[in-house]
């Protein structure tokens, strides 16, 4: 029983340097009607992600959803394609952001770090904020902007104590000044 050949999908570009690590997965689905179904199922799932990319123009993206109400904003980490609208239909909910501080001063992360590493095995990218969060989480390297707007906001903070002892300072020597 042989499979109907015009519902398959196009052929690969033929490419004289291998672009990816899946380069022999890629050259054994070009050939794939003379293996066995096991193995073209080994390598579809193998697979999946690059020709998904390869063949539709689209990857998987982990990125923030946004939700909540006017002036409430509040985030769902979802792995979605990268075609698709930032609030629209996603692949799984990885986890949950709430960027406005609690009473206690706190921004709430709810993630889940097993299906993370997995998407990112996957292939998934992610989005500059969401790798910002991870690096803050400890899960990835800090971003380099994120160590350098925390100088300057030290630096900011330190200015405007300063700014505020000297004018502390400048009213106790004119009060010293009208008691003689």
């Amino acid at each position: 029983m042989g499979r109907d050949k015009s519902h398959s999908l196009p052929p690969a570009p033929v490419q004289s340097q291998p672009h990816c690590a899946h380069a022999p997965l890629v050259e054994l689905w070009r050939r794939r009607e003379f293996l066995p179904w096991e193995f073209q199922e080994a390598i579809m799932v193998h697979l999946g992600q690059h020709l998904m990319k390869h063949y539709h123009k689209s990857h998987l993206v982990i990125r923030f959803a946004l939700g909540g109400c006017a002036n409430r904003p509040f985030y769902r980490i979802v792995v979605a394609q990268n075609k698709r609208a930032r609030d629209g239909k996603y692949v799984e909910q990885l986890g949950c952001y709430d960027p406005l501080p609690n009473d206690h001063g706190e921004k709430i992360v709810g993630l889940n770090i097993e299906r993370i590493k997995y998407w990112l095995g996957c292939g998934a990218y992610s989005s500059m904020p969401f790798q910002k969060l991870l690096g803050l989480a400890g899960f990835f390297p800090l971003h380099p902007m994120t160590i350098t707007n925390a100088e300057r906001m030290k630096r900011r903070r330190a200015r405007e104590a300063a700014a505020v002892t000297e004018a502390a300072s400048v009213t106790q020597e004119e009060e010293s000044a009208a008691k003689d």
